[in-house]
């Protein structure tokens, strides 16, 4: 029963902290963490410890996984070099920075716990950084490698925090020794890969059998993926992050020859919905962990603990930016990636370095520090206030310095899909003059058909050359849009007074509805 209590509690926090955003228009795991925060100092309100096992492995997984799954394959290879510098060089850089400023800051201090600290707090977080650049209309290829790089830092980071909290007992000469294993990096790297890639393709293997047995038992099969995934990892002691991460982008790579229209939308719509609670609930209780982690300051001298984490916090802020330009401009100096790669702005830029949301991944390892490392309440706290910082200081300002630096949506997206549905329909007409030709079906139906792909095709036409700065039209195509979708509700209207008045029943009601759905949802994707 009390946990029940707790689920449903958590359950109404995300829904009321989750509609305040949307009024405020503010990135909801922003207030997400902010609520958690005030509903944690609440008094006499029950502590609620997380299991840092629980995190990576209930949230973890779905969470990486959805995000390969939607992350463009072709992007995210073009932008390939980028993102490594980011996910492998920073995430170094700025462990090892945190670790020596650490331990000349703190008296007292290891440093190997400075490197167990900087390997926590060197990784932003994917879902993070996608709820809040992905909303603000960004250029693509800046959300490409903020995305691309929070998707695989992480194994960066765990892997040097795996290494640091082995050599957390042993001196520090033997520990900056040690830590720089290429060998064993690249063993769970590129096993981490190849487990993913064996799994996605037994799934589509799987799939391929099980696409006639019903919706349910697709889905099924697709919640389950990224847990069997990060399992197969964590068994051959391999990136469980790298396996789920790979496993998104290849069964993302193959499922539109896979799976069926009507799986495609259910699953969409299943999906939606548990990322949806898994992003609330995760960041519900980062805002929670903090009276905890407080409690566990108790003793410590006041108000040093602040001051090492305000210094901590500017410590990651600054590397960040200043690991950005050289990393954007130096690599230029070879010919081969100055003739191929478009020139970096500066103020895009800017924008990447500023979104160093921590999250998820830097709770759970933060998590895992017990009383037997050295420092590890104060680690702790020092991991949360950066983490807070991040989502809040940086999250809150972003907007800011987007509108003030004139950084913008470049429109290639939008391009691409009216150019895409514009060569849809001239293949579609190119089909329907072939059936003609083969007099399969009757003249009528043929006219009938074709008018459609017609109309469709000179709407996009002229959407096309609008986005191209060659059209004076739009406004008349966007009012036959809205005609078409006020046409729509006047059926709707009519559908509901019949199953009102006892005409049809709820079964032909659902039928109905639901193409009139995938209708409405279409014309707003046009309009």
């Amino acid at each position: 029963m009390h946990y029940a209590i707790i689920f449903v509690l958590l359950l109404s926090f995300v829904f009321g902290l989750g509609l305040l955003a949307r009024r405020l228009n503010i990135p909801y795991p922003i207030l997400f963490v902010i609520g958690g925060l005030i509903i944690g100092f609440i008094p006499d309100l029950p502590a609620f410890s997380l299991d840092p096992d629980f995190i990576f492995f209930v949230f973890l997984p779905p969470l990486l996984y959805i995000q390969a799954f939607f992350t463009s394959w072709r992007d995210f290879r073009r932008e390939l070099r980028a993102i490594s510098l980011l996910a492998i060089g920073l995430v170094i850089a700025t462990t090892v920075t945190v670790a020596f400023v650490a331990h000349w800051l703190i008296p007292g201090f290891p440093l190997a716990a400075g490197f167990v600290l900087g390997a926590i707090i060197s990784p932003p977080d994917a879902i993070a950084a996608s709820a809040i650049a992905q909303r603000l209309g960004l250029p693509r290829r800046v959300v490409t490698i903020i995305e691309g790089e929070s998707l695989i830092n992480d194994s960066t980071s765990l892997v040097i925090l795996k290494v640091a909290l082995a050599a957390v007992g042993l001196g520090a000469t033997h520990f900056v020794g040690d830590v720089w294993l290429p060998g064993y990096f690249f063993y769970v790297s590129v096993g981490g890969i190849a487990v993913g890639l064996a799994v996605g393709w037994m799934v589509n293997w799987l799939r391929h059998r099980v696409m006639d047995d019903g919706v349910q038992i697709v889905l099924t099969v697709s919640i389950l993926t990224p847990f069997v995934s990060y399992l197969a990892g964590e068994l051959v002691h391999v990136s469980s992050v790298l396996a789920v991460v790979s496993t998104g982008l290849y069964l993302g790579w193959e499922s539109p020859e896979v799976m069926s229209p009507a799986i495609r939308l259910q699953s969409r719509a299943v999906w939606d919905m548990i990322i949806y609670l898994l992003n609330g609930f995760i960041f519900v209780l980062i805002g929670l962990q903090l009276p905890g982690i407080l409690h566990g300051l108790e003793g410590s001298w006041w108000p040093y603990p602040f001051l090492y984490a305000v210094v901590i916090n500017f410590i990651c802020i600054i590397v960040r930016l200043g690991w950005m330009y050289p990393g954007a401009y130096l690599p230029r100096m070879i010919k081969r990636i100055r003739d191929t790669e478009t020139k970096p702005e500066p103020r895009e830029i800017f924008i990447v370095g500023w979104c160093g949301m921590r999250g998820v991944v830097s709770l759970a390892a933060a998590l895992t520090i017990n009383a037997t490392v050295p420092s590890g309440h104060l680690i702790q706290f020092i991991a949360f206030s950066v983490i807070l910082t991040t989502l809040v200081f940086q999250g809150l300002t972003l907007p800011f310095f987007i509108r003030y630096l004139g950084v913008g949506d470049d429109g290639s997206a939008a391009r691409e899909e009216l150019e895409a549905r514009n060569r849809m329909s001239e293949a579609a007409l190119e089909k329907m003059a072939e059936h003609r030709r083969e007099k399969k079906y009757p003249e009528s139906a043929l006219d009938n058909v074709e008018q459609v792909y017609r109309e469709r095709a000179v709407n996009l036409h002229d959407d096309l050359a609008d986005q191209l700065g060659w059209s004076e039209h739009r406004h008349h195509h966007l009012s036959v849009r809205r005609l078409h979708r006020n046409m729509i509700a006047t059926q709707r209207r009519a559908l509901v007074d019949m199953r009102r008045s006892g005409l049809i029943g709820d079964d032909v009601l659902h039928k109905i509805e639901h193409e009139l759905d995938i209708d409405e949802a279409r014309y707003r994707v046009l309009t």
